[in-house]
């Protein structure tokens, strides 16, 4: 046992990562098809549900596949593939809270102690998820998209958390709310689907490397290095343009700097752990909203280098070292 938890401690991210997606993949498999025996014996809305986890086994299994198995397919054929699973996915579980609405199906009833432990099991699983999709940023598009695929199951935890917990109420308001909040899940689902699809668009990710030639009008001197800041925010980390001069070359890379939350005093930290499961989803809110504000920082760097006089060139074809990307951020 002891060796197992040094062997999977020992795993890097993007090992834990697809350690984790096949787990998900075989899990979300067995729950589909489970659902499908109980639609033939209890009740025909659990084929609903089912095809709802078919979808994100699908989703994540492609995700697998792009990462071990790159060369059998495009990228962009899998990736429309993950983004359309997801849209399914969502419509489906939109369509399934509709159908419960206009059937009136009886929602199932918890006791207080089964309610504490879903909603506890799954706030945890949604703060993991929201943290996983921090956690891959840079680490490739797939690595983004299974990411992307746990917090939307997660949503769903916690639309089964929200249902445990208005079942201490009357059934008549706890429908119309689960109802509702189980729509808002859906539509969730369907748009981070279609994020899916313009995700690479307007990733940094792919457009870090920039090099630009420095004209006879530049006024950057001969300094052998540029560090300029693209992104202000306080409790996002910030983007910075770090490059290095040599031969009338400006080669550079686009990195995200420390996020400023770490900074912060000791006892301001300690309040935002105390109340991280309802900050979390603002925040993770904000950081999409960060995300798309951010699609047009190369743009804003491209600017900033003709204003001193440099033409953009190509991207470059070799990163900076890390090393030096932490020297410059410090």
């Amino acid at each position: 046992m002891v060796n197992m938890v040094k062997w999977y401690r020992g795993l890097s991210f993007e090992e834990r990562t697809l350690f984790h997606a096949k787990f998900s993949i075989i899990f979300n498999f067995i729950l589909a098809v489970g659902k499908v025996i109980l639609g033939f014996f209890v009740n025909a809305v659990f084929f609903v549900t089912a095809v709802v986890n078919g979808f994100m086994m699908l989703s994540r299994l492609e995700c697998y596949l792009g990462v071990t198995k790159p060369n059998s397919k495009s990228f962009w054929y899998r990736n429309n593939f993950i983004g359309a699973f997801l849209v399914l996915a969502g419509v489906q579980y939109t369509f399934y809270m509709v159908m419960l609405w206009i059937s009136r199906f009886e929602t199932r009833s918890y006791t207080m102690i089964v309610g504490i432990v879903i909603a506890f099991v799954s706030f945890i699983e949604l703060g993991v998820a929201i943290k996983g999709c921090f956690n891959a940023y840079g680490r490739g598009h797939y690595y983004r998209n299974i990411k992307m695929t746990n917090l939307c199951s997660a949503l769903t935890a916690i639309a089964l958390t929200e249902m445990a917990i208005t079942s201490f109420s009357s059934v008549e308001q706890n429908t119309k709310i689960d109802n509702w909040f189980g729509l808002v899940v859906g539509i969730s689902i369907i748009l981070m689907g279609c994020f899916v699809f313009i995700a690479p668009l307007i990733s940094i990710v792919d457009r870090k490397r920039n090099v630009y030639q420095m004209t006879e009008d530049s006024d950057f001197n001969t300094e052998c290095r540029i560090r300029y800041q693209l992104t202000k925010s306080r409790i996002y980390g910030n983007y910075f343009y770090i490059g290095r001069i040599q031969g009338g070359l400006i080669r550079g890379v686009v990195v995200k700097g420390k996020n400023p939350i770490l900074q912060f005093n000791i006892f301001v930290k300690m309040i935002l752990i105390l109340f991280s499961e309802i900050l979390i989803f603002p925040y993770a809110v904000g950081a999409l909203i960060f995300h798309f504000r951010c699609a047009t920082i190369i743009k804003k760097l491209d600017q900033y280098m003709i204003s001193h006089g440099c033409i953009k060139i190509v991207e470059q074809e070799e990163e900076i070292p890390l090393e030096e990307n932490i020297l410059f951020l410090e």
